[in-house]
């Protein structure tokens, strides 16, 4: 259950915060910076998200490339070989680039806390 009376002491302090100007700027500015950090996760997550579709892409080109080469070379061991080594560095490549995206997002949320703390 909520607490009515914490609930309201919690409105009045927040009133008393607010009236100063100073921190309702302080308040936008961090809101805005919110949104801007949203916004470039946003992005990087539908990069990723199209590269991702790209390489399932690739990957499914490849099994059809593979398939086809079963059908026209006698070797087909040698092939799925060669496709599972090249689906293993795409995939590699896709990780890699997760990898590196989730340390720029971590980044921009460190820069953003280290911004806040001096405001």
């Amino acid at each position: 259950m909520i607490d009515v009376e914490k609930l309201i002491s919690y409105s009045d302090d927040l009133v008393e915060v607010l009236k100063d100007k100073r921190d309702i700027n302080n308040l936008t500015r961090c809101f805005q910076h919110f949104n801007d950090l949203r916004s470039h996760c946003d992005a990087d997550s539908n990069e990723v998200h199209r590269l991702l579709r790209e390489y399932e892409e690739k990957i499914e080109a490849c099994k059809k490339k593979t398939e086809q080469a079963k059908l026209e070379v006698a070797d087909g061991a040698e092939m799925e070989s060669i496709c599972r080594r090249n689906t293993k560095k795409s995939l590699k490549k896709n990780v890699d680039l997760k990898r590196s995206l989730a340390k720029r997002r971590k980044n921009l949320g460190f820069q953003i806390l280290r911004w806040a703390e001096h405001v």
